[in-house]
């Protein structure tokens, strides 16, 4: 730490962004017993928090004010080349390796990302914490969204105070800083849903409270009185961060009420604390364990560490495994570290150091920065227009539930196999009908599943592919929903009533080009249900408990659709029970609405009995599922 609170070169620092980028690494991969590792984004909001800021009050006092120009410019060299190299090489993957249904998706989150406001996209579009389907390849971007608009926002405010508050500008800024982190953290909380946590998660508002700590932090050591603190007892602040945060982190995984309520700001505290210390005496034994050599180079590379890591995992089927296989997550770990070393030897360093980024001034790279846009968005539209379908291809809609969305690989490899292509209108917790749903164990009005969203989808779908079939998969048509401002269950005539109308609107909506549309009556659950559902169990859901103990609404449903293909030619309907189901006979010992889904190997079919596993046993069901759609659908 120089004597005017300029971040000098720390490797610790270094050390701890290796500690942050190997947490996010293990959860990620699905390493056991590390499920609070997804809180290493934490420690990287703060380590970014304290940097910035520091070097801003640092140019702030040498020059009068901080140079914004400069910073931006700096930040741009830093983090563009390898997320435009991240981005490149995910449309190139996706234009040549992705099956139909997910290259729209991810043209879309190509181009949030590239505009550093993939937090706001992916809130809505696909859970950070919940397997609802295909894992996306650029969710793990939020994060640098987050960062980047921090980055942009920061700097003026800092230039603002510096303008108005003269000779008190610490002071003033200190006090700021204490209280936005205060909203920041606040906001938390107070958006936190455990039914959706995503939106108080990524929210850049709600996690600002992070990087403010770390600038917190910076502004502190900016000032003499700060410095003498830190260093008059940095061993025994450095030990109080560690217990700080260490004790924090064992209760976030999930994530944990906890972490929204307080956790996140204990161990985001613990991190400043240590980072504190760490910069004021790099001659302690923890500033030497951090800093050893082979740590501080995995830390000058986690950038691209974090950058390449989840596109790995989810290349190489890792993401979201079922199961946690240890020789696939070591090849994405390795192929990780490969890519980001090259990444950081081949691009990063030459265009941030060499004659490239010596020749980009801040009017040259605003050029390069419009060129790297029109390239990315250009593909990335092109990309979402074209979708990857020749014209004579037949195509199948498939809209429905999470059950579907999970099983989406092998429909997709089925339907191939047979000469159709496939797509997926299909969210998690909804039904095609796109109604509001009530979910979860929450009181009334709260936790609604807007489904709403739904319809767009569907109708994007339909007016671009004109498809032959929509093959309707879902269970939550006799779920409690929302109607007139209340919610109604299926123990109710009323909400039969509602349903029927709903159920004709969908019809004429979906099949108005002219598509058949297939509905696969609903199956019985699988014993798995019952494990999740038993007594003392936190997570079964109204309708799961519907499920095992009134199976007279499912089987209504089911006759309904009977009724709807007696009468509507556009309709017709095939049996998912037979197709799921190893008999006809219920598991009584289970539910008198379960069957067994039972394998050869002696696996079930569906572990927690709603959702098929999909390695082993996704394709032998998906074949069997695609040649139900086509029989039904030649009817």
């Amino acid at each position: 730490m120089t004597q005017n609170g300029t971040p000098s070169y720390v490797p610790s620092l270094d050390g701890l962004r290796t500690i942050a980028v190997g947490l996010v690494i293990a959860f990620h991969l699905g390493v056991p017993w590390l499920e609070p590792g997804f809180a290493g984004v934490d420690v990287f909001f703060v380590l970014s928090g304290y940097l910035i800021t520091a070097g801003l009050l640092a140019d702030q006092q040498a020059n009068g004010r901080p140079r914004l120009a400069r910073f931006w410019r700096r930040r741009f060299l830093r983090l563009l080349p390898a997320a435009t190299l991240l981005l490149l090489a995910v449309l190139a993957y996706s234009t040549l390796r992705q099956p139909l249904y997910q290259r729209g998706d991810t043209a879309t989150d190509v181009a949030w990302t590239a505009v550093y406001l993939g937090n706001w996209h992916f809130m809505g579009a696909n859970s950070y914490f919940n397997d609802d389907g295909v894992p996306r390849i650029l969710l793990h971007m939020w994060s640098l969204a987050v960062e980047e608009q921090f980055y942009l926002a920061w700097p003026l405010v800092i230039t603002a105070a510096a303008l108005l508050a003269r000779g008190k500008l610490r002071r003033v800024l200190l006090w700021l800083t204490v209280a936005l982190i205060v909203v920041s953290a606040l906001l938390l909380a107070f958006l936190y849903d455990p039914a959706a946590p995503d939106r108080a998660y990524m929210g850049t508002d709600s996690k600002a409270f992070e990087p403010l700590l770390g600038a917190g932090l910076a502004i502190v050591l900016a000032g003499t009185r700060g410095r003498a603190l830190f260093a008059a007892r940095p061993r025994l602040i450095a030990a109080v961060g560690i217990v700080l945060a260490g004790a924090a982190l064992p209760f976030l995984g999930g994530p944990s009420d906890a972490y929204f309520r307080g956790g996140a700001l204990a161990l985001s505290l613990g991190v400043a604390l240590l980072i504190g210390a760490l910069v004021s005496q790099p001659a302690m034994a923890v500033s030497r364990l951090l800093g050893w050599a082979p740590l501080a180079y995995l830390g000058r590379i986690s950038y691209g560490l974090y950058l390449w890591h989840w596109p790995w995992a989810v290349w190489l089927g890792v993401a979201h495994a079922e199961t946690f296989r240890p020789l696939p997550a070591l090849a994405a770990l390795a192929a990780t570290v490969a890519t980001a070393a090259a990444s950081y030897h081949l691009v990063e360093q030459p265009i941030r150091r060499g004659r490239l980024g010596a020749w980009l001034s801040p009017r040259r790279l605003v050029v390069a920065v419009a060129v790297v846009m029109v390239v990315v968005l250009g593909w990335s539209s092109a990309l979402r227009a074209t979708h990857g379908i020749g014209p004579a291809t037949r195509v199948i809609i498939a809209t429905g539930d999470s059950v579907p969305m999970k099983m989406m690989t092998p429909l997709d490899r089925a339907a191939t196999a047979r000469g159709w292509a496939i797509d997926s209108a299909a969210r998690g917790g909804c039904t095609p009908l796109a109604i509001e749903m009530q979910q979860y164990l929450k009181p009334p009005h709260e936790g609604a599943g807007d489904c709403r969203g739904v319809r767009p989808i569907q109708d994007a779908l339909i007016d671009r592919y004109d498809p032959e079939i929509i093959f309707w998969w879902s269970r939550y048509e006799w779920h409690q929903r929302w109607l007139d401002g209340r919610v109604v269950g299926p123990w109710e005539e009323e909400f039969w009533v509602a349903l029927e109308a709903d159920v004709a609107q969908t019809v004429d909506r979906l099949t108005r080009d002219g598509a058949i549309l297939v509905i696969g009556r609903t199956e019985r659950p699988g014993p798995g249900l019952f494990d999740k559902c038993a007594p003392g169990a936190t997570d079964c859901y109204p309708l799961d408990d519907v499920a095992l103990n009134h199976d007279e609404y499912r089987r209504r449903w089911n006759d309904m659709v009977l009724e709807l293909v007696a009468t509507d030619p556009r309709v017709r309907s095939f049996d998912l029970d037979p197709l799921i189901c190893n008999d006809e006979e219920p598991v009584e010992a289970v539910s008198p609405a379960a069957c067994d889904d039972r394998q050869p190997d002696g696996g079930l079919l569906r572990p927690d009995g709603v959702h098929i596993r999909v390695d082993p046993y996704g394709r032998p069901t998906a074949d069997r599922i695609i040649d139900a759609v086509l029989e039904a659908a030649e009817g």
